[in-house]
């Protein structure tokens, strides 16, 4: 189907008709024309109705068959345009709407973006209701009811059962949030502008075969893995990706998506190195606002910078504008897996719930010690004096049970911390 797209902006503001560019073409649409206009928006067609007649006669001309805007319409807006220009007129939102219809797989994920065009559309249904009060539109059935009128009936009706099985949903995935924390198996989220290449990384980490096409919103459902690195286990989720200015309509949509970044001990913020600058910077900031809605600050940030085997030059200021808005990063190629295991280093660095731990046990102890130790990652033996020393790695929430296993196997074991210097014997009662 051939499509226009349109913009209208300030002066100050940044031209964005390429990234709509890549929408539409994402969403199986030709774009012949693109449209831009510079001044401040018009209540009837967002454009001016001088540039909207330009509009309507290039629409006949090119036999073009939707026209789409980077602006955010009003109802009022959507049916002027589409009477003036006879074609479907959309905006931004319900191109991207359109997007994860087609991608989604997930049934949470199909409730969601249904939820979020049907909020969407109730405002259009009490616009045209509106209209055909005032005799604009037809649809009047016998009794006084509006056709308009029973339909947004039907559509709150079936947002109320809606939002009821995303709650059912939201509740289960608390309850297995809930499990997954008292497991102490720390969660490392993937995350980032879309496009970023994200799923690639997920691949290169987990050597899951996620679904790649490098256009945008690849990813829609979350999907979760578990990884060991350096013997350590995680949880290392995929999830969807941002853009600029995202609706809040998709923000509150995504809720349970969103929500896995919120839960997470580490998110890793994938950024296009290949990028120019200046959208580096756009797409960066827009993606920790985006982190900001819910509820997660730069502190618990590790930007990952990726596509370095592409980067063109210019790499010292980007890497200023990245040193900038993050505390740390590494530099990656996830499609050529170049930097993975540094950036596996790093989470392990990052997530502070694994602590060491020194025993010290009589060496007649050892073989049943094992038993126990197996499931550690074991730094270091030492034996002197017939006694034995073992430096282990092991989760936080393991050491106290840890202790009381030692405890129970002999009373002559002695366990302490090395992360902080707390000491606990091994025959003490926990407290």
């Amino acid at each position: 189907m051939k499509v226009a797209i349109v913009q209208r902006r300030l002066r100050k503001e940044k031209s964005l008709l390429y990234e709509l560019r890549e929408l539409a073409e994402a969403a199986g649409y030709q774009v012949v024309l693109e449209v831009e206009q510079i001044r401040k928006p018009d209540t009837r067609y967002q454009i001016g109705y001088g540039k909207a007649l330009e509009l309507a006669k290039k629409v006949e001309e090119e036999g073009i068959e939707k026209v789409i805007f980077f602006n955010e319409l009003k109802p009022v807006q959507i049916h002027n345009l589409s009477k003036l220009l006879g074609v479907e007129v959309v905006d931004r939102i319900t191109l991207i709407l359109e997007i994860f219809a087609k991608r989604a797989g997930s049934k949470e994920s199909k409730l969601q973006i249904e939820l979020a065009k049907l909020k969407r559309e109730l405002s259009y249904v009490k616009e045209q209701l509106h209209l055909a009060k005032l005799g604009e539109l037809p649809g009047y059935l016998g009794g006084g009811e509006y056709i308009i009128d029973s339909y947004r009936q039907h559509v709150i009706k079936r947002i109320s059962k809606i939002e009821r099985e995303l709650e059912k949903i939201r509740k289960r995935k608390n309850r297995y949030w809930s499990r997954r924390l008292k497991a102490g198996i720390p969660t490392v989220v993937l995350t980032g502008y879309t496009r970023a290449g994200k799923t690639t990384l997920f691949k290169a980490l987990t050597g899951e075969q996620g679904y790649v096409d490098g256009r945008p919103f690849a990813t829609l459902s979350t999907t979760s893995r578990r990884i060991v690195i350096n013997g350590k286990e995680f949880i290392i989720s995929d999830t969807i990706g941002f853009i600029d200015a995202l609706p809040p309509i998709l923000v509150e949509a995504f809720y349970t998506t969103l929500a896995e970044i919120a839960y997470s001990d580490l998110i890793l913020l994938v950024v296009d190195l290949s990028d120019p600058i200046g959208e580096i910077e756009r797409k960066l900031q827009a993606s920790l606002d985006a982190l900001h809605t819910v509820g997660v600050f730069e502190n618990n940030v590790l930007g990952v910078l990726n596509k370095i085997d592409i980067a063109k030059s210019g790499m010292n200021k980007k890497l200023e504008i990245v040193r900038s808005k993050l505390e740390d990063y590494v530099l990656v190629s996830a499609l050529k897996g170049e930097g993975i295991e540094l950036l596996k280093e790093k989470i392990c660095q990052k997530i502070g719930r694994y602590i060491q731990a020194e025993i010290e046990a009589p060496v007649s102890t050892l073989n049943n010690l094992w038993k126990i130790m197996k499931e550690f990652n074991i730094l270091e033996l030492t034996v002197e004096n017939e006694k034995a020393i073992i430096k282990i790695e092991l989760k936080r929430i393991d050491f106290m049970r840890l202790a009381s296993h030692l405890r129970d196997l002999n009373e002559k074991i002695r366990i302490r911390t090395l992360s902080n210097g707390v000491k606990v014997r091994a025959q003490e009662r926990q407290r």
